[in-house]
C-alpha cells in the first residue's frame, strides 16, 4: 500500500490567507432634480452602493462594491500547489488499480497452478489392479524332512472371496513339525469359505480354527512339545490383509524398496526390551545364545503374540508380496531378495531356488515362499 500525502489548508492568519479588500463606497450628495428612468432603484432593493445620479456640476464618481477580488478567493479555497504534488489525485487512483489488478493476477496464478496438480494427479493415477499373479518355491534344503507348508487359494474362487495365501513353517527340532504345519494351513484353507466378509476379521477367525486344529492335533500332553510358524494374507476389495504368529515374513516390494510389514515373536525382542529397561546391556542382550528362539506360535496352546496391521495395505499395479519363511530370509539378504523379485511371480520364485541353493549351505534349512504380484492390462505395474 502507498500511503497519500497528507493534504491540508494553511491557517486563516497564515501567510498564503486570503486578505479580504475593504473599499469604502463614496456617495455624492443628492441633487433635487428627477432621477433619470434607466439609473432610479428598485423599491425592493435594499439601499446598496450603487452609483447614484450626480449634480450636473460635479462629475459622477463610480462606487466600488465591496467584493472580494477573484485572486483573493482563489488563494482561500485552493491549497498551494508547494504542498500537494500535481496529478496527487490520479496517482492514488492509479495505485489502488495496481493492487486490483496485482490480487487478480495472484488468483489466477493460483488457480492455474490448482488446475495443473489435478490434471498431473488424474495422469498420475494408477490403472486399477485387473489380476495377481502367483509364484512359488517350496524346497527341502539340507534338512531331512519338509517341515514347512503352504497353500494358495482356487483361482476361481478369487472373483467372490479374494486371494488367501498361507505359510507355516514347522518348528525344526521337535517332533512333528510337519504334521502341525499341514494341520494349521489345512485349517485355514477348509474355513476360507466360510469366512466373514471383513477380510480383517476373516482372517483372525482362520487363524483361530488353525490354532485349535494344532491344539487337537498335539493333545494337552504335548502342548509347547511341538508347533509352527503361521504368515496368512487375504486380499479382498483392493486391499491386502494379513497377519503373522512367529517367525515368518511378510515383505512388499514396492517402487524398488522392500518393506517388512510384520514383526517377528523371537526371544530377541523381549531381550532388548529388558536392555532398554536398564535391566542388562544391549550386548549382552544381542549375545543371547537363544535371541532367535520363538516366543509365540501355533502348539503352544494360547497364542502370546499375533501381529496385525493398524490398517490394510491399499494394492497398487506393480505390488509384489512375498509370504516366506526364514529358509528364504536367513539365506538371501535384501539385495538379493529385491534383484530376484524384480522379475515376473514365478521367474522371482525360480530365480529365488537358484540364489539359495547356489549358497551351498550345509545345514541349509527349509525354504518356502509364495510370491503375489498385482498386474495391470496384463502388465507388470512396476516396471
Amino acid at each position: 500500500m502507498f500511503d497519500r500525502p497528507f493534504l491540508s489548508a494553511p491557517d486563516a492568519g497564515g501567510p498564503d490567507a486570503a486578505v479580504p479588500v475593504e473599499t469604502v463606497p463614496i456617495v455624492s450628495e443628492p441633487v433635487e432634480t428627477a432621477p433619470a428612468p434607466s439609473a432610479s432603484p428598485s423599491p425592493a432593493a435594499s439601499p446598496s452602493p450603487s452609483v447614484s445620479p450626480s449634480p450636473a456640476a460635479e462629475p459622477t464618481v463610480p462606487v466600488l462594491a465591496p467584493e472580494v477580488s477573484p485572486a483573493a478567493t482563489v488563494e482561500v479555497t485552493e491549497v498551494p500547489a508547494t504542498d500537494a504534488p500535481e496529478g496527487g489525485d490520479a496517482s492514488g487512483g492509479i495505485c489502488g488499480w495496481l493492487i486490483a489488478g496485482a490480487a487478480l493476477l495472484a488468483a489466477l496464478i493460483v488457480a492455474a497452478i490448482f488446475l495443473a496438480l489435478r490434471r498431473k494427479g488424474r495422469a498420475a493415477s494408477p490403472a486399477p489392479v485387473l489380476g495377481f499373479d502367483v509364484g512359488k518355491v517350496h524346497e527341502q534344503g539340507a534338512r531331512e524332512s519338509q517341515q514347512d507348508c503352504f497353500a494358495v487359494s482356487p483361482d476361481e474362487l478369487r472373483g467372490e472371496y479374494g486371494l488367501l495365501a498361507v505359510v507355516a513353517d514347522g518348528m525344526g527340532g521337535l517332533t512333528d513339525g510337519d504334521k502341525v504345519s499341514q494341520a494349521a494351513v489345512g485349517a485355514m484353507l477348509d474355513g476360507f469359505c466360510a469366512a466373514p466378509g471383513d477380510g480383517q476379521l476373516a482372517l483372525l477367525e482362520l487363524l483361530q480354527k488353525a490354532n485349535l486344529a494344532v491344539n487337537r492335533l498335539l493333545g494337552a500332553e504335548n502342548l509347547s512339545k511341538s508347533g509352527s510358524t503361521l504368515a496368512a494374507a487375504l486380499i479382498r476389495g483392493g486391499r491386502f490383509h494379513w497377519l503373522s504368529v512367529g517367525d515368518s515374513r511378510i515383505v512388499l516390494l514396492r517402487g524398488g524398496a522392500l518393506i517388512q510389514l510384520n514383526r517377528e515373536h523371537i526371544y530377541k525382542n523381549e531381550l532388548l526390551l529388558s536392555a532398554v529397561n536398564g535391566q542388562e546391556s544391549f550386548a549382552s542382550a544381542l549375545s543371547r545364545p537363544k535371541a532367535a528362539g520363538l516366543t509365540s506360535y501355533l502348539g503352544m496352546g494360547r497364542l502370546k503374540h499375533v501381529d496385525i496391521p493398524a490398517a490394510p495395505v491399499e494394492v497398487l499395479p506393480g505390488d509384489v508380496f512375498v509370504l516366506m519363511s526364514d529358509g528364504v530370509y536367513n539365506a538371501l539378504d535384501e539385495r538379493e531378495l529385491i534383484s530376484a523379485l524384480s522379475r515376473p511371480a514365478q521367474s522371482a520364485a525360480d530365480e529365488i531356488k537358484r540364489a539359495v541353493t547356489a549358497k551351498g549351505y550345509r545345514t541349509q534349512d527349509n525354504f518356502t515362499a509364495v510370491i503375489i504380484e498385482a498386474v495391470s492390462g496384463g502388465k507388470r505395474g512396476g516396471t
